[in-house]
Order: C-alpha cells, then structure tokens, then sequence
C-alpha cells in the first residue's frame, strides 16, 4: 500500500553529532523513524506488545515529491545514473532554468558490455558515455525524483530542498535550564518546496513509501503517527506529519520491470555486438534471466561473518551471487528511544546501491520469490528499515537520457 506524507511543521530526520553545533536532516522519511513514532505511541497508550504489533508492519522509506500534478511515483536515483557534467539535470524539467541536458542510467549498458566481454567480445572503440548535447563527459548523479503526468506527458522532476534554519540556546538535562554560550542551528526541511513551473514560488511537499502488512495494522499505524511527531525536537514545533493513503499507479509490477529489464539488456547486447569485430563469434543474446536488486535504504550483509558490501541472494535454495554491482559504503546506526541509547553501528552498502543477478530457471518460478524479497528486505536489520529494496528499479529502463 502507497501512503502519503505531509509535513505541517520543519522536519529534522538526522544523527545528533554531539561534536557539532548543527543539526542536520535528511532529505527523506527513514522508515525507521516512522517505527519508532508508532512505537512512542503505542507506549503512550499502555500497548501490552508493542514489539510484536510493529513487527507485522514493513515500513519503508518515503521519498520526497512536490504537489504538482499526478504523481506516478517518487523514488530515490540509483548510483548507475549519470547526468552531463556541464549542464546536469533533467531535460524535461518543467521550469526552463532547471533543465539540464538530460539524465541517463547505464546500468543495462554497462552490464551489456560486461556480459560480452566475458564471451570474448573484441571491440574497436573503448567503452565510453558522454552527453548526447554538447558531447562533454558524463559525471554520476543522485537525489530524489518524481515521475509526474503532465497532460498526456510524463514529466521528471528531480527534488530540490528547501531549508528552515533556526539558532537556539543549548540545555543543560540536569538544570533544566539553558547553558551559557552554547548555541546550536537546527536546519530542518521546509514543509515547502520549489514550485516545479513557477520560478521563486512555492509548493506543498509530500512524502510518498510503501507499507506491507495487515489492512487494520495499517489503519493503527496511520492513527498513531498524525498522533506524535517524528524526528527531531518534538516539542520545540519540530514533526508534525499528515499521513493518508495516496493513489500511485504508475510503476508497473515485478514480473513487468523484469520482462522489460531483460529486453533492454538483449537490445543494448544486439547495439554492441554489431560494434565487435567478431560477431560471428558471439551469441546471439545473453544466457538466463537478469534481475537487479535497487537498494531504497541502506543495507548490511555480511560474508562469512564479516561485514561486506554484496549480498547474497537465496531463489527457492540457490544462492546466488552477483555478477555486477556499483555500490558505495556507509554507516547503519540510530537512536533508540526505548533504550535511551544509540543502536550499533554496521558497515553497510549506500542507499541507491544496485547489484545484478543471473537465473537459469524458469521465470515464473523467479517472480514469487522476487516479490517476496521486495517485501521482506535484504540484508540484516530490515525490520528498522534497513535492506529496502526495489527489483528492476524503473529508472534503469532510462538508457536514453531524460
């Protein structure tokens, strides 16, 4: 299920660095702090199980989306993305001053290349991407993005946040009173955002994620958090959230990302084997089935009982290993209100991580164990939120610039 966030006050969804005097933000909802806002509640409320009430809801991350038009979904970018180092930025984007020269994911055509370079491909012309524009080279780029209906147009929109900062004075948790010199700066997100067609104006910022789980776990949950505040500075006018249920249609189901994830990949296969000087030599399209894992949070995995930045995935008792990846490393950690005490620290692989995987069986049988993977999350930790992930994250289909 889709539900919708809106914020009504600045939201703080950051660590506490306690040797810095700034309190920064993320620019999306972890899911894990969603988590703990409902665990608040149900203490609030004497639940006599509040671990085992949790558990039976997935809450993932909600990614950031302007009210504009209809919203076909909001999403973070994956690290295959590329954009033009001299003019970045989508080039449909609604407002002239922010169009770039497009973005483009090379994910399929980097796995493309791989894949034939394993079969023995000799090639003219090295392997290389620049702006189809202007020509100039092709640099990564990230954030967040929505997909909007625009009339009969999709539109692609990529976030841009905007800040509420607010210097205040330090207290002390024994006194109770505030300490002399000590002041922070809290820069939380504005609950306004730029105006997608409408240069210096502004507009509502919404949420959007998805939730698994029971109808009425749902409904609880949903009652409890446009009850109490998330993230930071609760009671200093910092949190208040809207939450409902928001209709997004337009991201098409596993089997679908699947079946077109494959198509392009044999396309771009065709597009540079024709480019090899021993075509005769190759096959005709690549063996198996290919499937990416698109990481929406932060994932940690481990390898033999050390930390490690690849996952193994396990389809009806195979264990299956990648076969390309891009990924960067991060940190897993958080607060626990419960406890009053930070939670353990993980290496673990940077939201926007993807990894690619190959099944010699059949594709009806892959489907059920994919969406099942969607659902539950890799990696450890995911019932904090962490290992969200997307099967064949629609962007990946982008192998022309947007």
């Amino acid at each position: 299920m889709w539900l919708k966030i809106k914020p009504e006050e600045p939201l703080i969804l950051g660590d506490v660095r306690a040797d810095s005097q700034f309190l920064t933000t993320v620019q999306y909802i972890p899911g894990r702090v969603l988590r703990g806002a409902w665990a608040e509640w149900l203490l609030m409320e004497g639940h006599p199980d509040i671990l085992a009430a949790v558990e039976r809801v997935r809450i993932g991350n909600f990614f950031p989306a302007t009210e504009w038009r209809e919203v076909r979904y909001a999403l973070s970018l994956p690290m295959s993305a590329l954009t033009c180092k001299q003019k970045g930025g989508f080039h449909g984007e609604p407002h002239p001053d922010n169009r770039g020269h497009g973005v483009v994911d090379t994910l399929i055509p980097h796995l493309a290349y791989h894949l034939l370079a394993a079969a023995g491909v000799e090639l003219a012309v090295p392997f290389t991407v620049t702006c189809a524009q202007c020509g100039d080279r092709m640099e990564p780029t990230g954030g967040f993005y929505a997909v909007y209906w625009d009339g009969p147009a999709e539109r692609y929109v990529q976030f841009r946040a905007r800040y509420h900062a607010q210097t205040k004075a330090a207290l002390s948790r024994q006194r109770r009173a505030s300490v002399e010199q000590m002041l922070y700066t809290a820069n939380a997100l504005s609950p306004r955002a730029g105006h997608p067609d409408a240069k210096g104006e502004t507009t509502g910022l919404v949420f959007l994620g998805r939730v698994h789980g029971d109808a009425q776990d749902i409904t609880t949950f949903v009652e409890a958090v446009n009850h109490v505040a998330i993230g930071a500075l609760h009671t200093r006018g910092y949190g208040r959230v809207k939450v409902e249920e928001a209709t997004v249609g337009g991201m098409s189901n596993v089997k679908g990302r699947v079946q077109r994830f494959n198509e392009l990949l044999t396309q771009c296969w065709d597009d540079l084997k024709r480019l090899a000087v021993n075509v005769e030599s190759l096959p005709n399209a690549p063996e198996g089935i290919y499937f990416s894992v698109d990481l929406l949070a932060p994932g940690i995995f481990r390898r033999h009982g050390l930390p490690s930045l690849t996952p193994t995935v396990r389809i009806n008792g195979q264990a299956l290993e990648p076969v390309w990846w891009i990924t960067r490393p991060a940190l897993a950690s958080g607060w626990s209100t419960a406890w009053g005490l930070p939670k353990p620290t993980h290496l673990a692989a940077r939201m926007g991580s993807t990894y690619v995987f190959r099944w010699e069986g059949d594709l009806e049988a892959l489907i059920p164990a994919l969406e099942h993977l969607e659902v539950q999350g890799i990696g450890e930790r995911c019932d904090e939120g962490f290992g969200e992930c997307l099967i064949c994250h629609p962007f990946h289909q982008e192998v022309e610039e947007k």
